[in-house]
């Protein structure tokens, strides 16, 4: 482990090391900056040193102090290179404690030792720099994954891998927060770093899984599936400040993996008559007035993205005043969470009497996801919101999303009665893997598609509890059961 680990440092590092010199002098517009001289109210920390951020580029405290001699003998290019790492230790450091929507050009400046003039000809502006500061991880991350050499292909190299991704996040926790969920706040491109590294995940699992029998010809949609369950696990112990839980959540996230036998059949759901949604002037005719804002915000953000949409946008959608707006949410960001709020709320009541009127557990499974789709279809404004746009709202936003979801997981309860040896982490893994399908089928085919998701979203939920020739049978009965 401590192998692979020195190999991703020196893969992001570029194998380049600098030394401190004993003494550097200050950029125009530099103070000091111990324990990288900054906090989250604004404050400077004085000569306090606690506890420094640590990033892939050295602990924040150093950055500064990893500044080239200046001289006529330091090539441009290695001059460059040297402020790009330190400004993505700075990003890392920075937006780990602030998030990325609070950090500013400045707080990057002033962490990594460098002017803003010098950061701009790096580049062209904060977004640009923390893609490039996430790009920079993506690869030796997945680099580490695949090169597990000392273990052979099949479950071995899946668990060793396991125990290495989440070894480097628990060393790594600041630099993880950035690449896992403040990237979210970069928008589309943001997005896109993100799924290339689900992209290589899936096709990693897919060729390992080929490799044991009973897994073989497993649907990549389920395996990639199964890497948005880790995604979300990882998630949570990220935002909470618990990464160093993750080691040892290894095995039991690899058991849950591994306890997925490909299904008998392709899971292909029964033909259903159409079904369409209201037209959206005709549900907001007859809402209360703070409903209707939500849902007009709902709508804005689901075709502008969050940063993009206005207060007056969303008031003239909804056809109200700010009088009502302010009366009711301080501002957008409050008005997004209660829109999150408002949607889970009404799923979760459409979900809860179908799941409590089926005569059996598995039945009550298949059942929820059938009504939990067809409020999908009813309400496309607020299923868009809570799928794909949640991501760019910030850490509040996941915390409202995992609340809705452990109130879901816990109706998984059955299940360990009937497969009391399943790892307690699989229900948690099992509603990211839903969500990861609902994310990407909403993204690529729209919220009306979801009742598609059905079978897929059943079976992932029982096989682990049931085995797949049970877990199919309830995946494929017909949909006019429920």
């Amino acid at each position: 482990m401590r192998d692979r680990q020195a190999s991703y440092r020196a893969s992001v590092s570029g194998n380049q090391t600098y030394h401190k010199p004993k003494s550097v002098k200050n950029v125009p517009g530099d103070v000091s900056v111990p324990g990288y001289g900054w906090d989250p109210m604004g404050n400077t920390r004085g000569g306090e040193t606690g506890a420094a951020v640590r990033t892939p580029w050295g602990d924040a405290d150093d950055l500064r102090s990893m500044r080239m001699p200046s001289g006529r003998g330091n090539a441009p290019e290695e001059t460059a290179r040297n402020r790009r790492q330190r400004l993505f230790g700075a990003m890392v450091a920075v937006s780990s404690e602030k998030g990325y929507e609070a950090t500013t050009i400045g707080d990057l400046a002033q962490v990594a030792g460098v002017s803003r003039a010098a950061f701009y000809e790096l580049f062209k502006d904060k977004q640009d720099c923390l893609i490039a500061a996430v790009d920079a991880l993506v690869e030796p991350t997945i680099k580490v994954i695949e090169e597990a050499e000392d273990a052979p292909t099949g479950e071995a190299r899946l668990r060793q891998a396991m125990e290495a991704l989440l070894g480097l996040i628990a060393e790594q926790p600041a630099a993880a927060k950035m690449g896992c969920i403040e990237v979210y706040a970069a928008g589309p491109e943001g997005e896109a770093t993100i799924d290339r590294a689900v992209d290589a995940f899936e096709r990693f699992g897919v060729s390992q899984l080929n490799q044991i029998p009973g897994r073989q010809e497993m649907a990549p949609q389920m395996v990639r599936a199964m890497a948005g369950g880790l995604l979300k696990v990882i998630q949570k112990r990220l935002y909470s400040d618990e990464a160093e839980q993750l080691p040892r959540l290894a095995e039991p996230l690899a058991d849950w993996a591994l306890s997925y036998p490909a299904p008998p059949e392709p899971l292909r759901g029964p033909k259903r008559r159409g079904r369409k949604a209201r037209p959206f002037a005709e549900r907001q005719r007859v809402a209360h007035p703070p409903e209707r804002v939500l849902r007009a915000l709902a709508a804005t953000v689901a075709e502008k993205g969050y940063s993009a949409a206005t207060v007056a946008e969303v008031i003239e959608r909804a056809g109200t005043s700010y009088r009502v707006f302010y009366g009711h949410f301080e501002g957008k960001e409050e008005a997004v969470l209660a829109a999150l709020d408002s949607g889970a709320a009404q799923m979760l009541a459409s979900v809860m009497p179908a799941f409590q009127r089926a005569r059996t557990w598995p039945e009550s499974v298949r059942a929820a996801y059938e009504a939990m789709f067809a409020f999908a279809m009813e309400e496309p404004e607020y299923t868009r919101l809570g799928a794909v746009e949640m991501f760019t709202v910030g850490r509040e936003a996941l915390r409202r999303r995992d609340g809705v979801m452990e109130g879901l997981e816990a109706l998984l309860t059955p299940g360990y009665q009937l497969a009391p040896d399943t790892p307690p982490i699989a229900a948690e893994a099992i509603g990211g893997a839903i969500y990861a399908l609902i994310h990407d089928q909403v993204k690529s085919k729209g919220p009306e598609s979801l009742p598609e998701l059905a079978p897929t979203a059943t079976y992932m939920t029982l096989a682990p509890f049931l085995g797949a020739e049970e877990a199919y049978e309830r995946s494929v009965e017909e949909a006019e059961k429920w």
